[in-house]
């Protein structure tokens, strides 16, 4: 009985190492025992099957390499584009067949563009004399340019790259093709949004018209204000720089204009004259720091356009209009205002639970950190963790006495993401930040703590380990 249980066990290991070198041998690809055989051979390894982990190791060091270096010579070969760009535009090679991201993404702008054959040319001069066709970035503004041909006041065969930095060639290109004069750095975002009529205004100041007589200007701009909106900084979009330029034209400085950036006000150009008023009010009040702004503004907009939900008796609830409808600047202070904001944020924290709204998270991960240690009796745990339903964001406005619920519509939606950065120590856990993150750009867009005050360096630092770890970009005015 004894012989025939240690022949069991043998039988159970060789059983064991098969079962290994199957799972080994398609690790590695490959469809059968003959076939591996042939493949070992090749790569001078034995062609036995009862290998170690060291030795299975190996093979799959030796054929990862093979691999990449495929891939590498595929990625090569489509890198080529003198031989393959006029391939795409053929419609000889499509997107799926593609592995090189570059590659790829024109052959997805052929397929959109309403000028193939000059986006054609365009690439192909490109490929022989700058960068840009190293990143997808600017495959759509290229596609963009061409698509604009029969504005173009150059020819393409005179540009030559001046430049290293890839953002500053796209710009002298632009300005090659369009410009006869200058044309403000921030303008050459419009070649990436999609938006024609915004192209169509870099042309217009190219060829030396003012951007008060462009079409589809949502406002009426002064000379000074129109002066103003040429000197917009470069990370502004063009919706910031309209708002630049009346704040300063106004009086203002670029910290008011840096805070309208966060608010509704570069999303709607409705009503523009009430705004304008609005505006005046910011500048009338230097000593108003700029924090209040956003508040300020949400406030407005609630009381004069939103509608509210009422419950006329017992059980019954209906739409009714703004609180406000004829909302006037005239005559009101900032404190006065700001009482009246604080009131407001009091009323949003009362608000039925029955209108409570949930939604799943944004993928993005939490924050974790301890701070000191047990030996010095100063730990303290900072964490940030994302708030997922409407009475969640009641209670953060309630805590830090701000508008956050008014984002819970926003973050069912998936248009905005809220996070509440905390404090636990000896004293208990405490909420310390609101933070906004749009998470399909991944940029954490605002970040208030009690009263709507600004981060200090302490919570920034932890704020810029936090979009380390996740991936995201912190706004530049936060």
């Amino acid at each position: 009985m004894a012989r025939k249980g240690k022949k069991s066990k043998k039988k159970m290991r060789i059983e064991e190492c098969s079962l290994k070198m199957q799972e080994h041998i398609g690790q590695l690809g490959i469809s059968s025992v003959e076939a591996y055989k042939e493949w070992c051979r090749t790569h001078n390894f034995s062609q036995g099957l009862n290998k170690n982990l060291r030795q299975r190791q190996d093979e799959l060091y030796v054929i990862t390499r093979v691999q990449a270096s495929k891939m590498m010579a595929k990625n090569k070969k489509d890198r080529n584009l003198r031989e393959i760009l006029p391939k795409i535009y053929n419609q000889e090679l499509r997107s799926e067949k593609l592995q090189n991201s570059v590659t790829r993404a024109i052959s997805e702008t052929f397929e959109s563009s309403i000028a193939p054959k000059v986006l054609l040319k365009l690439l192909l001069h490109l490929e022989d004399n700058s960068d840009l066709l190293k990143e997808t970035a600017y495959v759509q503004g290229i596609a963009a340019l061409a698509n604009h041909h029969e504005s173009w006041i150059r020819s393409i065969e005179t540009w030559k790259v001046k430049k290293h930095n890839r953002d500053r060639q796209f710009s002298e290109l632009a300005r090659h093709l369009f410009a006869a004069y200058e044309v403000p750095l921030f303008m050459d975002c419009v070649w990436f949004n999609g938006n024609v009529t915004h192209q169509n205004w870099f042309k217009h100041i190219g060829t030396g018209e003012n951007i008060r007589t462009a079409q589809g200007i949502p406002i009426s701009l002064t000379k000074k204000m129109a002066h103003h909106f040429l000197k917009a900084p470069r990370h502004y979009v063009v919706e910031e720089a309209l708002r630049w330029g009346q704040v300063h034209a106004l009086g203002g400085d670029r910290y008011l204009a840096d805070a309208l950036r966060q608010t509704r006000l570069t999303q709607s150009f409705n009503n523009d004259d009430f705004w304008l008023n609005v505006i005046r009010f910011f500048i009338a009040n230097p000593m108003l720091d700029v924090s209040h702004v956003h508040p300020i503004i949400d406030y407005i907009w609630h009381q004069r356009y939103e509608n509210r939900r009422v419950f006329v008796e017992e059980g019954v609830a209906r739409e009714v209009g703004p609180a406000q409808p004829n909302f006037s600047m005239r005559g009101r202070t900032p404190e006065t205002l700001l009482r009246q904001v604080e009131e407001w944020h009091g009323e949003l924290g009362r608000e039925s639970k029955s209108r409570e709204l949930e939604w799943h998270g944004s993928g993005i991960g939490e924050f974790h950190l301890l701070e000191g240690s047990e030996e010095a009796r100063n730990m303290k745990f900072w964490s940030i963790r994302e708030l997922l339903s409407s009475d969640e964001l009641i209670d953060e406005g309630r805590v830090l006495r701000h508008c956050v619920s008014t984002y819970a519509r926003s973050c069912h939606t998936g248009r905005s993401s809220i996070w509440s950065m905390e404090i636990e120590d000896e004293n208990g856990r405490r909420k310390i930040l609101t933070i906004e993150v749009a998470p399909r750009e991944k940029v954490i867009r605002q970040v208030r703590g009690r009263r709507n005050r600004l981060s200090t360096p302490r919570e920034k630092e932890l704020l810029r380990r936090w979009a380390a770890q996740e991936g995201l970009q912190l706004a530049g005015y936060i």
